[in-house]
């Protein structure tokens, strides 16, 4: 029995030798962005325009990889910016820049499922994978928003007051939208050394993280060391 159970323990040494641990941080874009939308209530219209770019996203990741899957971590930040204008039936402001955020903190788990031949490269595959997210993203522009921040009657349009500040900080605590789901990615990854880069495209599902969409695409360029 002890002999079939050391042979067994050396059996396990040289595949576990392969497990590798790397971190590193990553930088990409969400290829959906918020559309042009109006919203009309009582005297106040307010109109959102198209984000004339797709936000961008940076961030940094974890992962172990062993027997062939790797599971991953991730905290993902990304930015993006749209105008708005908004007033009643006696005047209408100019449009106004307006940022968007995201948050996104990820788990996946992912299997090389095809290796490749590539000059110079000491390693490269293909993988795929799946996890869960949650996400959190600021509200876009809207009439709530804007009589919470100059009144029911637009009497006080001073968007530069200190009030004005608090009063928006609050409205974004207060109404974050919250999302989770599930998420489906495929990836290249290379490594020559230490140096550990990988290419993922992903799809989120997850509601209204961009407003009246169930998902967004997501493309990531990962780049750390892997020991």
């Amino acid at each position: 029995m002890k002999k079939i159970l050391s042979i067994f323990m050396i059996a396990l040494i040289p595949t576990s030798s392969f497990a590798i641990i790397g971190f590193g941080f990553q930088v990409g874009s969400d290829l959906s962005k918020l559309e042009a939308e109006s919203f009309s209530e009582g005297i106040v219209t307010v109109n959102t325009f198209e984000m004339e770019a797709n936000p961008a996203g940076f961030g940094g990741y974890a992962f172990v990889d062993l027997f062939g899957f790797a599971l991953e971590g991730e905290a993902d930040f990304a930015i993006g910016e749209y105008e708005f204008n908004f007033g009643n039936q006696f005047m209408t402001l100019e449009p106004i820049p307006f940022g968007w955020a995201r948050v996104t903190y990820a788990v996946t788990l992912k299997k090389n499922i095809m290796d490749l031949s590539i000059p110079f490269l000491a390693k490269a595959a293909l993988n795929a994978g799946g996890g869960f997210g949650q996400h959190l993203s600021t509200p876009r522009v809207n009439v709530g928003m804007i009589k919470t921040m100059f009144g029911y009657e637009l009497t006080n349009l001073d968007v530069s007051s200190k009030e004005l500040e608090d009063k928006l900080i609050t409205y974004f605590e207060e109404n974050m939208i919250n999302a989770s789901g599930l998420h489906l990615q495929a990836g290249l990854r290379f490594k020559l050394l230490m140096l550990d880069t990988h290419l993922n495209a992903r799809y989120n599902l997850a509601k209204d993280v961009y407003a009246g969409k169930n998902g967004y695409l997501q493309m990531m360029f990962k780049m750390g060391l892997a020991f």
